[in-house]
């Protein structure tokens, strides 16, 4: 559902003419702090958002995958709220965010598409921050299958899993071992 949502505002958005341009790993889109200037569609790659703790510490708050949309949120700010790097070798159209703006108030199948796609976001995001008050491994490993119709992803992704459910890549494989998945 998630993945026809984004497909439908992908087709929508670059058929206006909007760009691809490549990223090398380590490039910095956006700092916290920066004007909201584009809106950008990840093709290809991965980009992380974080922030830097007063500790010095640094926070991810997300790891936009491909096909997504990074820091989508900030359509609706005026300034961006963390950092994003390129983790990886990306493709990024790149749209500047009053175009997106009057392209959902004049299109309704994207308005539309846009809401869903917050919406399911949202639902996304509080479902994974409920996954990380539970105490137990197992509890955690439950819930996300619940979520993801009991189904892992092909094992080399399960670091991701991993770090989906806040939990060590070695916790989750004791626990997968011990289900024998």
């Amino acid at each position: 559902m998630i993945m026809i949502m984004l497909v439908d505002i992908f087709e929508i958005l670059c058929d206006k003419g909007a760009m691809s341009l490549r990223y090398d790993p380590g490039t910095l889109l956006f700092s916290r702090g920066d004007k909201v200037g584009s809106l950008f569609l990840l093709e290809h790659g991965e980009v992380k958002l974080s922030r830097s703790l007063m500790t010095g510490k640094e926070l991810v708050l997300h790891r936009a995958q491909a096909p997504g949309i990074v820091a989508e949120a900030s359509v609706y700010s005026a300034t961006y709220h963390c950092d994003a790097v390129c983790v990886s070798h990306c493709t990024i159209v790149r749209l500047p965010v009053s175009r997106f703006l009057r392209l959902i108030e004049n299109n309704k199948k994207l308005s539309q598409t846009w809401s869903a796609h917050l919406a399911r976001t949202l639902q996304s995001t509080r479902f994974r921050s409920e996954i990380l008050t539970m105490k137990k491994v197992s509890e955690r490993l439950d819930a996300w299958l619940d979520w993801h119709s009991n189904k892992l992803p092909p094992k080399g992704q399960w670091k991701e899993v991993a770090a989906e459910i806040g939990v060590s890549p070695e916790a989750l494989y004791r626990e997968l071992a011990r289900r024998r998945l």
